[in-house]
């Protein structure tokens, strides 16, 4: 059975796993990638766990000094380099939601414009189809035909990311009552994941409230005060007061709001569960892969900021459920054939409002500052070189550079006019013009982060990087997305019931993610992965 143990969190660091008894192959790797969570998140309430973070620290490795190494810290490309071992940039995973060049038009990462709905009559069909390469799951399938490859998260980029080309089921929610599915994947939802649905009720949820596990004076110790300027209040907002208890406002769709409520990665678990029985995970000699997205975590944090109390709560229940589902794994897989692995898809900023207080740097980009610099830039740029030389998607630049070759115009003189104005407005850092990324020879992180999100063709050929502690996100709440640290740097845990508890401070990138378990499951690396086996 699971083992709880109070040990110190960090320990002396050791290299590899090796100080302790080698685990043989598992036959199952369950992979948890709670959306936005920063290390922090573990260290600061290390001595409050006694759950599944507990078990995760107490039998596993801290790989301490990992990052996402690429410069555009956002879910899409997060989830991509994990459950791909590649950088994102080099196949145009570019963001969430990017502009499309050659359709002229915005597009969503793992939209599919062909696929349908599978499992219910509203939400949205996704898939991998945009992108021609595979993940983890399709190496582990050419090697074990008969393995089974399940996804399941609350955003339907994670789940499709984490999952890879060909998962045999991919499943999210999405906001749209019930967990669902696309015909490019599955015919039809298997029947245990329809019953899961008809219980859900998530309407129920409309009067439930959102109350501390702790006594408050804990709180206190731990977060800083409840009712803090910058917090996003969305219940029952007469008046600004982001306060204990939350709930879900009468006027607002319940079944929309469960994804920023903790009791949805409950629901999640619960789900989760359920997969590991009806389709039998770990039960024979071909290994298993589960992904588990916690999605909610990410609108949670957006809301209310990491040092809040809300999300020192959310974790706290969190850690909860996981040491409920981790001794179910115990009772129907036995934890001596499973390996965990513990990461995230991107870290964030604390609100700036936050970063302030404690003597850093930071605010909130104008928005207005902005429109007034993107049109001083329209304004120079059609006076001196004429119109129709570029598409604007935010504060990205695609220059049409066709036309800017007939007319002999140097699409630099196009970069100079924007790099001149739109870092005038505080917050924009600089702008980068892609070829001099691309040509650079530089090694610092920065310029490696950026490199790794370009891809030669898709990518804006100017864009933007913030000035460090400034977010566009307005009037409140926090947000993610640079290259900073604060953004790139996540926890990677390799836990296993034979591992003790460790730390190594080597550098490690999350694109050796699905690399080191695709070693443990002796399946072949490709050679376009990018990521390395980290040696345990």
């Amino acid at each position: 059975m699971m083992r709880n143990s109070y040990g110190l969190l960090i320990m002396a660091t050791f290299i590899s796993f090796s100080c302790s008894t080698k685990p043989n192959k598992p036959k199952l790797v369950i992979t948890l990638v709670v959306d936005q969570m920063r290390p922090d998140l573990l260290t600061r309430f290390d001595d409050l766990y006694t759950g599944g973070f507990r078990w995760l620290m107490d039998h596993g490795t801290w790989f301490t000094n990992t990052h996402h190494d690429h410069s555009y810290t956002a879910t899409g490309p997060g989830h991509f380099a994990i459950g791909s071992g590649q950088y994102p940039g080099r196949v145009g995973v570019l963001g969430n939601s990017f502009y499309d060049r050659d359709l002229k038009k915005n597009v969503y990462c793992v939209e599919d414009p062909v696929a349908k709905v599978i499992g219910a009559k509203k939400g949205k069909a996704r898939s991998y189809s945009r992108y021609n390469t595979t993940g983890l799951g399709d190496w582990v399938k050419t090697t074990y035909p008969n393995s089974k490859v399940i996804s399941l998260a609350g955003k339907d980029r994670t789940a499709v990311f984490m999952g890879g080309n060909k998962p045999d089921l991919p499943i999210y929610y999405n906001k749209a009552g019930q967990f669902i599915s696309s015909d490019y994947y599955v015919d039809k939802l298997p029947e245990w994941v329809n019953e899961f649905n008809k219980n859900l009720h998530a309407e129920s949820y409309k009067d439930s409230l959102w109350t501390k596990s702790l006594d408050d004076e804990l709180y206190l110790k731990y977060a800083r005060e409840d009712n803090y300027f910058g917090e996003s209040d969305d219940y029952l907002s007469e008046e600004y007061s982001p306060v204990f208890p939350i709930g879900i406002d009468p006027k607002d769709d319940p079944e929309l709001l469960l994804m920023g409520r903790p009791w949805f990665e409950r629901e999640l678990l619960n789900l989760a569960k359920k997969a590991i029985v009806h389709e039998e995970l770990g039960k024979d000699s071909d290994p298993d892969l589960l992904f588990l997205g916690f999605s909610a975590m990410d609108w949670m944090i957006h809301d209310y900021g990491p040092h809040s109390q809300e999300i020192m709560d959310a974790f706290i229940k969190l850690d909860k459920w996981l040491g409920n589902f981790i001794e179910f794994v115990d009772e129907t897989v036995g934890l001596e054939n499973v390996q965990f692995v513990l990461t995230a898809d991107h870290g964030g900023l604390p609100l700036p409002e936050y970063v302030i207080e404690k003597g850093g740097s930071g605010g909130r980009i104008n928005k207005k500052h902005l429109k007034e610099a993107f049109e001083w830039i329209e304004e120079e740029i059609e006076e001196k070189y004429g119109d129709n030389l570029y598409v604007r998607s935010g504060g990205n630049y695609f220059l049409n550079l066709e036309k800017l070759k007939k007319m002999d115009i140097n699409p630099r003189a196009i970069y100079d006019v924007v790099q001149k104005l739109l870092p005038k407005v505080e917050g924009i850092e600089r702008m980068v013009y892609k070829e001099d990324i691309i040509a650079s020879l530089e090694t610092d992180k920065i310029t490696l982060r950026l490199k790794h999100m370009i891809h030669a063709h898709k990518t804006p050929e100017i864009f933007p990087i913030n000035t460090p502690g400034y977010i566009y996100k307005n009037p409140y709440g926090t947000s993610h997305g640079s290259p900073y640290d604060y953004d790139t740097h996540v926890p990677l845990i390799f836990s296993h019931e034979t591992t003790n508890a460790g730390s190594n401070n080597d550098q490690h990138a999350t694109v050796d993610i699905a690399p080191s378990i695709a070693h443990l499951l002796d399946v072949k690396i490709p050679e376009f992965c990018d990521g390395s086996v980290i040696k345990f």
